[in-house]
């Protein structure tokens, strides 16, 4: 039987700003808030927040691995593992991700990380986010394994994943992509642009197929040089910037993008950036070395990234904690802005902000408890369950 909460002495961070009433949680959802002074009745349990801020859960929607783990070797208790220890993040939601993979291997992936995600008992796994294979420019993936992308290809990832296909990557100016897209898109998966080097004046035409977000803003989209005439040209990152409903993903460790272009994109409307860690395995965990795909090597440290043996950059080994700090800090913005760019956006992105992504009436009662001044994880409540809690 599930137990009526009110909970007191907290600051709730909501999409309109900060909140001091006390929050009603009824079962798994939201419903309301109440002033300090108003009377529930007998069957409401109070719990005491201690002065803390209660911040919606974050939502990753680009993450490689976690902890001891990669998605891509689809591992038995992979994505169950990270779900567990991502509590402790404050993320409640995400999507384990895997890089461009040969199809015969990508299908396999596909119906496994699809499978555990229905094993995942702490943070919401949302379903699986391939990160290619469809790609103009490699980055750090495997360039043997990029594919042409076309209607039939996105049939088959659909029908891998039963359902559980959440979001693609692809490069739009590839031949066969609107077809790939629109089939995607028919089947309600989120496309995102990236590893593209798409001509800027194409963009609005790509949008206008379906594709609804950006993968890692300002990586593996090379601007344009300049042309030694005066003028600064006009580049996809210049274009992805002017649309005006186009999310951005930001992966926020100072590295992967220059702190200048973080408070760049922290003036934009609120609606417009999100965060995506791109985490890869051991994010979370200890410093190491790991093989990314066989052959290439690369080494996590925290607070330094991800990198190959040439210094060349292969993901982060941020916690979505760290990327919401590093958001604060580095944007020099406020919670507010904060729970947009880790929640609200990335739930509308996968077209669940209905039920995720912001502390609201009806929404689920997933957040983070966190300190009012560190801002560090206290504890984290997951369809009103508190699943985790520090020390």
């Amino acid at each position: 039987m599930s137990v009526n909460q009110r909970w007191r002495n907290v600051t709730s961070v909501t999409p309109g700003g900060l909140d001091p009433r006390d929050l009603l949680i009824e079962g798994a959802r939201i419903a309301g808030f109440l002033p300090r002074d108003a009377p529930t009745g007998s069957d409401w349990q109070v719990i005491d927040g201690g002065g803390a801020v209660l911040f919606p859960g974050m939502i990753d929607l680009l993450q490689h691995g976690m902890f001891r783990h990669l998605y891509g070797d689809a591992e038995p208790g992979a994505v169950a593992a990270a779900s567990e220890f991502l509590l402790s993040t404050g993320c409640t939601g995400f999507l384990p991700s895997f890089g461009c993979t040969p199809t015969p291997r990508m299908v396999e992936v596909l119906a496994a990380l699809a499978a555990q995600c229905d094993e995942a008992c702490a943070a919401r796994a949302l379903g699986v986010h391939s990160e290619g294979p469809c790609f103009a420019l490699a980055g750090a993936h495997n360039p043997d394994n990029l594919a042409r992308p076309g209607a039939e290809l996105a049939r088959t990832m659909c029908e891998a994943a039963g359902g559980r296909l959440a979001a693609v990557t692809l490069a739009p100016e590839l031949p066969g992509a609107e077809a790939f897209v629109r089939a995607l898109k028919a089947e309600g998966v989120s496309v995102h642009l990236g590893h593209s080097a798409a001509a800027p004046h194409d963009v609005p035409r790509y949008v206008g197929w379906g594709i609804d977000a950006v993968t890692h803003m300002f990586n593996v989209m090379p601007p344009l040089p300049y042309d030694g005439m005066g003028l600064h040209p006009y580049s996809l990152p210049d274009a992805l910037l002017a649309e005006r409903d186009l999310p951005l993903g930001l992966i926020c460790d100072g590295i992967h993008t220059d702190p200048g272009f973080v408070r760049l994109l922290a003036q934009l409307p609120a609606h417009r950036v999100f965060l995506e860690t791109d985490a890869m395995k051991f994010a979370g965990a200890e410093d190491t070395s790991f093989e990314f795909y066989p052959g290439y090597r690369v080494h996590s440290r925290k607070g330094h990234a991800v990198r190959d043996d040439r210094g060349g950059l292969c993901g982060s080994s941020l916690t979505p904690e760290e990327a919401m700090l590093n958001f604060l800090r580095l944007g020099e913005t406020d919670l507010v802005r904060a729970a947009h760019a880790t929640s609200l956006v990335p739930a509308r992105v996968l077209g669940r902000e209905a039920d995720l992504g912001s502390l609201r009436r009806g929404r689920l009662a997933d957040f983070a408890v966190l300190d009012p001044v560190t801002h560090a994880v206290r504890a984290t409540v997951v369809g009103g369950r508190e699943l985790y809690r520090a020390d």
